[in-house]
């Protein structure tokens, strides 16, 4: 992890949803195809997601991450960047803490959230 850097204020208007829910991630790399990892998820809103993982992730490095619906029948992928990281103080639920920004959300994939994480739609 080359830099951690806090996020300067709340500067997130969207509506999320708090929760701990285990969720797969991948560092995405065109040559290799991403690197797996297991996070915690601790909230969601149809912008982005906070995660805690114990993989070290660096700023402006695109993830995606898997999300599960509520029944385990099918998942979403919501691919992403990480916009800030911190050491987290909660180490039980992974080293570090991370901001993603999700790019390119689909009518699709906020469906989704709806469904399964009970969040509104956007106005």
């Amino acid at each position: 992890m080359k830099k951690i850097v806090r996020p300067k204020g709340n500067q997130r208007t969207d509506l999320r949803v708090v929760m701990v829910k285990s969720i797969r991630g991948r560092v995405t790399h065109a040559a290799d195809g991403g690197d797996p990892f297991r996070a915690q998820l601790v909230n969601v809103s149809f912008t982005g997601a906070q995660i805690y993982s114990n993989k070290s992730i660096d700023n402006n490095t695109d993830v995606s991450l898997e999300l599960d619906s509520l029944d385990g029948s099918h998942s979403v992928v919501y691919l992403g960047k990480v916009v800030w990281a911190r050491k987290n103080p909660m180490k039980s639920m992974g080293r570090y803490a991370y901001g993603v920004n999700f790019e390119n959300a689909t009518p699709e994939h906020i469906k989704f959230l709806e469904t399964n994480y009970s969040l509104s739609s956007p106005a």
